[in-house]
């Protein structure tokens, strides 16, 4: 697995990287839209594969059916400010509501960390190799000043589970205070808005979600994904620029479709075999994630409004969230951008 790996599909996929709600503090990141920089024809290309799949855009949607209401609130797990502006919409919803769903609640977070602390193990690589040794000197080189940037010890970086790393490089440097004051994204704000009017919040999964989807991953391939996170680290600002610019504007699939086109232009690379690679990440965890959530939604939701809140990534697509709901009957009405 190489280069799809890169800073968006950590932020878009992944809602236990970080804790509750604690104030806005803006991140010191900049950088430039990526896709802005395309000329027109590859722009016109990626449009077109965006435009190929079922529900491509889109944050907020209401799928309908019978009397009962499943509101779709594609989010990031990450704060911007923006995301105040959202919630001016997304509120009232949920304040409406009877039930909400999201990847992770308040129990996950309390397990995980629980799990954590009684297994270290679960993060910490207790024998074999550690990083210096399976990457060359170059390449830990480059590591160690990104992790001391992030303010993380080298001599812990070392023994990381190598996933662990990979989603760590995720993160840019940037954006690092927000984490670390425990700022995160619109799951935790619509969890907070949820618990301040007493709405139920239930997850869609289970704590160690994380953990077992990393482990169908090799070392090599995982290996990989630290050395993909490498590679582009030095347009990391504009990486996560192009991420919040398509999320902001609701052109998830296009930014999805922009990144596999990233992946399949790797210099040096097989375009067929780095397609087959991403198309195994987006199985992996993307559409094995969402598929298994519509046993925990649709039982749930009969007869209730229901808010779900899930990453931008899971919406799009065959087997995205919203062509899943439609597939059953329900009837799917966009509600913003």
């Amino acid at each position: 697995m190489t280069r799809p790996a890169t800073l968006w599909l950590f932020l878009l996929l992944t809602s236990f990287a970080v804790g509750g709600w604690a104030g806005p503090v803006r991140s010191q990141c900049t950088g430039s839209n990526l896709i802005d920089a395309l000329s027109a024809d590859d722009r016109a290309a990626l449009e077109r594969q965006a435009a190929s799949v079922p529900f491509p855009s889109g944050n907020f949607w209401r799928a309908t059916k019978q009397g009962s209401s499943i509101t779709v609130v594609g989010t990031m797990h990450i704060y911007d400010p923006r995301m105040e502006e959202m919630m001016q919409i997304i509120g009232p919803v949920v304040d409406q509501a009877d039930l909400v769903f999201v990847e992770a609640g308040r129990k996950e977070e309390a397990d995980l960390k629980a799990a954590v602390a009684a297994h270290p193990e679960l993060l910490v690589r207790l024998s074999g190799p550690t990083l210096p040794e399976l990457l060359t000197k170059p390449e830990w080189r480059t590591l160690s000043a990104e992790m001391t940037a992030r303010g993380i010890p080298v001599v812990m970086a070392a023994k990381f589970q190598l996933w662990y790393v990979s989603m760590l490089l995720g993160i840019p440097a940037c954006a690092m205070p927000d984490m670390q004051a425990g700022v995160s994204g619109l799951d935790q704000l619509v969890i907070a808005r949820a618990e301040a009017g007493q709405i139920p919040v239930r997850a869609l999964e289970s704590f160690d979600t994380i953990f077992k989807v990393f482990s169908t991953l090799s070392d090599a391939e995982q290996i990989e994904m630290i050395r993909a996170g490498l590679a582009v680290i030095q347009s990391a600002d504009d990486q996560f620029a192009t991420l919040l610019a398509s999320y902001f504007a609701g052109q998830h699939r296009l930014l999805w479709e922009f990144t596999r086109m990233q992946a399949t232009r790797t210099p040096g690379q097989d375009p067929a075999r780095l397609a087959a690679e991403f198309d195994l990440m987006e199985k992996t965890l993307l559409t094995g994630r969402t598929v298994p959530w519509m046993d925990v939604l649709l039982p749930a939701a009969a007869g209730k409004q229901v808010v779900v809140a899930v990453g931008a990534a899971h919406l799009s697509g065959d087997l995205g969230l919203l062509n899943l709901l439609a597939g059953e009957g329900w009837t799917l009405t966009p509600l913003g951008p």
